[in-house]
């Protein structure tokens, strides 16, 4: 099946020639690791450490001295409410905090109102983010017809449109047959198909972790059960399709498994991956760094889906991304309004934010203290997730476009709401320690981000 590739797109701003002086270029993927003067100019990474003349006309950002320098983050997981819940989030909003967090690419779901299942509507978030997002937007589109997991939507127009992959996310696709149809339908595109896994009769009503602390606050608890055995139905489903693609010499429909929480799923990850299935997976910042036991705080920010798990999940979960396992992080961004937090914990919304705090809270939680490898968590959030979604794998070179973070690692503060650059404010970390400041965002060679436009960006929005 001969398709269009992947759509990305943002407001376009004339690219700048600009000097980041002594600063530290860090790329795990060509093993750069070294201070230069960076020089971008035309859109692209012109030199490291340029001559006299190169350097004649650049605007030297003297303020960056110091920094590190990465690929732009890449989020292969995250929630921009447009269509329909604009009033939580919206494609510019969102993409702000996208800008903020040190995010250059950002990947929308589907699960929208109306839902994201047709290739017109797919043309009109693109057109909404290339007159105001901040950076480049992707879009998922739905695998089945209003995510009713009746029938498939229209793949192929989806296809046509330029959907990044597909994924019913919020909904998982319970019928075997239907997921067999589209793994099927979807081989040679080389587009993912995202998996959200949960057994909903096995997490009925259940608002955390089933476990002790569940017990202990008498909420009800969702098993590890409810996302493990939809695991290993994906797995044998992708298993038996894969092979027949092989029989009738075709690419398989590669599989990418969404915010993975249980431990225990990581085993059978493993032993598919070592079988040579295409199949990736993701984690969350919060997944990574906090457990249930906090939700005897009853913050609503807490509840999340899948829920946050035991200690030795996420144990588990630091070791399967320190060890390559699970090979990205997404932030399953989730922006809620206040009258949707703001109650009792069993009838809060789920999820929280995640774009503006992912980096900072995984260095702070994990890479200082010495629990994962700078390289392990930078290459997570760039070439993991490009991999993963099958977008171009960026790379620290001369040549390459400038889209690029630039990061302060010393700097350390508190979240506050402040620190929350888009519409809404339930953020699980707020109150927590973070680590690695979002000094510049840089797409293809523009400046979208700065502490100075990020404030009067905010200050637009309140009046607004």
């Amino acid at each position: 099946m001969s398709v269009l590739g992947p759509r990305r797109a943002c407001r376009e701003i004339t690219p700048e020639n600009l000097l980041l002086p002594a600063v530290r270029v860090f790329d795990p993927l060509t093993e750069l690791d070294r201070k230069a003067d960076l020089l971008l100019s035309e859109g692209c990474i012109a030199a490291f450490d340029p001559s006299a003349s190169q350097r004649q006309g650049a605007e030297v950002l003297s303020e960056l001295e110091g920094c590190h320098v990465f690929c732009g983050f890449i989020d292969p997981h995250a929630h921009l409410r447009t269509p329909g819940y604009e009033y939580k989030e919206d494609v510019e909003s969102g993409s702000r905090a996208a800008a903020a967090g040190g995010f250059t690419t950002v990947v929308a779901m589907a699960n929208t109102d109306p839902v994201v299942d047709g290739g017109p509507l797919v043309g009109w978030v693109l057109e909404q983010a290339q007159q105001t997002a901040w950076v480049r937007v992707g879009q998922v589109g739905a695998v089945t017809r209003g995510l009713r997991g009746q029938e498939l939507a229209e793949l192929r127009e989806l296809l046509d449109a330029g959907v990044v992959g597909f994924s019913d996310d919020g909904h998982p696709v319970k019928d075997t047959d239907l997921l067999l149809h589209a793994l099927r339908y979807l081989r040679d595109c080389d587009r993912p198909l995202l998996l959200h896994l949960e057994d909903s009769s096995a997490a009925l009503d259940g608002v955390m972790h089933e476990g002790a602390w569940s017990a202990r606050l008498g909420l009800r608890g969702v098993p590890v059960v409810a996302e493990t055995g939809p695991l290993g139905l994906a797995l044998d489903g992708l298993a038996y399709a894969s092979a027949e693609a092989e029989r009738l010499g075709k690419r398989p429909t590669p599989v990418h498994l969404q915010h993975l929480s249980a431990g225990a799923g990581l085993t059978r990850l493993r032993l598919a991956k070592d079988a040579g299935l295409p199949v990736t997976a993701e984690v969350t910042p919060h997944h990574l760094l906090l457990v249930d036991e906090e939700v005897r705080s009853f913050d609503q920010n807490l509840k999340v889906n899948p829920p946050l798990r035991s200690q030795a999940d996420r144990l588990e979960l630091i070791r399967g991304l320190a060890e390559g396992w699970v090979d990205c992080v997404g932030t399953d961004h989730a922006p809620h309004a206040p009258h949707e937090k703001e109650v009792p914990f069993e009838q809060a919304a789920f999820g929280t934010l995640g774009l503006e705090s992912a980096f900072p809270a995984l260095y702070a939680g994990l890479v200082a203290p010495g629990e994962l490898s700078l390289e392990r968590l930078v290459a997570a959030m760039t070439a993991g997730p490009a991999t993963s979604l099958r977008l171009p794998v960026p790379r620290l070179e001369v040549g390459a476009v400038a889209d690029l973070t630039v990061i302060d690692l010393a700097d350390e503060w508190t979240l506050t709401e402040g620190d929350l650059a888009g519409k809404s404010r339930n953020s699980a970390f707020l109150g927590r320690r973070m680590q690695g400041r979002v000094k510049e965002t840089i797409v293809a060679g523009s400046r979208r981000l700065s502490a100075s436009r990020l404030q009067d960006a905010r200050a637009a929005g309140e009046r607004d």
